[in-house]
């Protein structure tokens, strides 16, 4: 991502008009609602909802659903949803769902037949694809059979080829046999239970489990497994005021689109953002604002009671408490493994992440991140990596994965403490997935910021620049002083630079003079040591190290002048850049630190 002509204080700018839109006075409220993209189906399935306060005129519920829907169709294509290799079926669904919504209130005429022409041109590609692979997920076996049903029960018709029905009856074929194996309420099976697809059920499902539907309504929000298209499936068949209730608060809270989850966790979507903040790093930019929500939490930590969790919401609960750990421990805070480690004595849970591996695989990862800085002692710890890294080292699903696929053989190939941050920060800026936070029933739940994302980029950009420049007078360094030309020993410039910017952890500006200190004492011990050891005769050694007793090299010639020259810039320049920010003088110091020469 290029910006052309931007100074570096445009980065603070930026900064700053995004701590105005995220945060308020600086207490990390937000609205985390804000940072999470909508879900087109789960929008249209709230937009086929009838408005039951006028039975004498058909009219949507939730109007501002289908203004959603009429304002983000992709005007090329056709499509609504996000697009790309990994989420052409997610797109398929969610076009073929709005067109529905459509249909069905006769609304948007041109916006149905985009949405008709790129399903009809993009059927044979996608589920062709998924063939090639040998499966077809399961989750677009239920929503596309179930959409096409309802389509034709609207009279929405749809021009497929031979060979393109002959693979929608495939996956009717396959959608009976899930059906026909899996429970209702099989928790275990493929992360979301059967039912949680609710508003793809065929017809006749509807009446045999209406009892079943109600008794499975939230007590505490009156969604179907907090997923508004199935919540608003279980509402248009039951009419349940609880159901009702539910879906208003989702659109007075979320009226451009609404989530594939509803409520979200906001304490683990604010977690979320600040990890983004870390991956990309931006911490420097939003320390007081990051200081202050940890301490937040830190301070009004409460342990959850997941024994009596469901088991989906005990994986969401381990999600957060990893993923809190780990911040709160990278950053200082004092904090007991205990506050995620309990998953070790939840056997269901242990026994659902095994099982479910592919779609829980987010939280397997923040487990095992979250064990990265271990402390003498903590058992705990030690047996939470061992048990997610074996999860995560299977090859067969790290290759089937797309969505961090990379940041998972990254984990596993290099240790916490050998990564350089400034490399890992370009990974996940430049990782389209480094946003993606949680797994739906058919996509990834993703943070929106794309603000975020350009300053991390131009910021990345910079340090690039900042540090080429200052390689460049490095190098003029090294060769006005003669360093290059002594024609012995190891030439370490490139070297030494890179091992004094990489282990810095200091705020980037603040730490540039000590870069320069890094580097060019490095380089000036590589050389010392190289004569020492290969070059200087012992008269020379001697007289170098004399030299740099008295402080005084008048007398010496050859490499020892060289090499003593170098350093007394060196320690001048540095006493004097000191000098000028501190107001004191310590030369001195830096000549009794090179005693150790002698």
């Amino acid at each position: 991502m290029k910006f052309e002509n931007c100074p570096y204080s445009d980065l603070y700018v930026l900064a700053e008009e995004i701590k105005k839109e995220t945060f308020e006075l600086d207490t990390f409220c937000i609205n985390p609602y804000s940072f999470v993209s909508a879900s087109a189906y789960d929008t249209a399935w709230l937009a086929m909802i009838e408005d039951l306060s006028d039975v004498s005129t058909q009219q949507p519920m939730f109007r501002c659903c289908i203004d959603w829907i009429l304002s983000n169709q992709n005007v090329v294509e056709g499509f609504w949803g996000n697009h790309g290799d990994e989420n052409e079926g997610e797109a398929l669904t969610s076009t073929l769902a709005c067109v529905v919504a459509l249909r069905k209130w006769n609304i948007g005429s041109l916006h149905i037949k985009k949405g008709k022409r790129y399903i009809e041109r993009s059927v044979e590609r996608i589920i062709g694809e998924y063939n090639k692979k040998g499966f077809c997920p399961r989750w677009l076996v239920l929503m596309f059979t179930g959409l096409l049903e309802l389509a034709q029960q609207l009279g929405l018709n749809l021009f497929f080829s031979t060979r393109v029905k002959q693979m929608i009856n495939d996956l009717f074929f396959r959608r009976q046999e899930i059906l026909q194996q899996e429970l209702l309420l099989d928790g275990r099976c493929n992360g979301h239970p059967l039912l949680a697809y609710l508003e793809v059920f065929p017809l006749k499902l509807y009446a045999e489990y209406k009892e079943d539907i109600i008794e499975q309504l939230d007590d505490l929000d009156g969604s179907l497994f907090q997923s508004p298209s199935a919540t608003a499936a279980a509402f248009m068949l039951s009419r349940s005021t609880r159901c009702l209730a539910y879906l208003q608060s989702l659109v007075q809270r979320c009226p451009h689109g609404v989530p594939q989850i509803y409520p979200l966790n906001e304490e683990f979507i604010k977690l979320s953002l600040v990890n983004i903040m870390d991956n990309f790093g931006l911490g420097e930019y939003f320390s007081k604002e990051i200081d202050h929500f940890l301490l937040q939490i830190h301070k009004s930590y409460e342990s959850e009671d997941v024994k009596r969790m469901p088991i989906w919401s005990k994986v969401d609960q381990l999600h957060k408490d990893s993923l809190e750990f780990r911040l709160l421990r990278m950053n200082g805070f004092n904090v007991s493994p205990e506050s995620f480690c309990w998953f070790l004595n939840d056997e269901e849970t242990q026994d659902h992440l095994k099982t479910n591996i592919e779609h829980v695989f987010l939280v397997v990862l923040s487990v095992y991140r979250a064990t990265d800085l271990i402390f003498p002692g903590e058992s705990d710890l030690e047996k939470a990596k061992e048990f997610s890294r074996k999860l995560l080292e299977k090859n067969e699903f790290i290759d089937e994965k797309i969505v961090l696929s990379s940041h998972i053989k990254h984990e596993m190939s290099t240790p916490w403490m050998a990564r350089l941050k400034h490399l890992d920060h370009r990974m996940w800026i430049e990782d389209r997935d480094s946003n993606v936070i949680s797994i739906g029933k058919a996509s990834s739940i993703r943070i929106h910021a794309d603000k975020l994302t350009r300053l991390a980029s131009r910021n990345f950009e910079i340090r690039q620049a900042v540090y080429r420049r200052e390689m460049e007078d490095l190098i003029k360094w090294v060769k006005k002083w003669g360093l290059n030309d002594i024609g012995f020993g190891r030439e370490k410039t490139t070297y030494c630079y890179f091992a004094a910017s990489s282990s810095t952890s200091l705020p980037f500006d603040s730490a540039a003079n000590v870069r320069k200190l890094m580097a060019k004492s490095g380089i000036l011990i590589t050389v010392a040591d190289d004569f020492f050891d290969e070059e200087g005769s012992p008269d020379e050694l001697e007289a170098l190290t004399e030299a740099v007793l008295r402080w005084e090299g008048k007398e010496l010639e050859g490499y020892g002048k060289i090499i003593f020259k170098a350093l007394e810039n060196h320690i001048r320049e540095t006493a004097e850049t000191y000098r000028k920010q501190h107001g004191t003088d310590i030369t001195n110091h830096f000549r009794n630190i090179n005693l150790s020469f002698k």
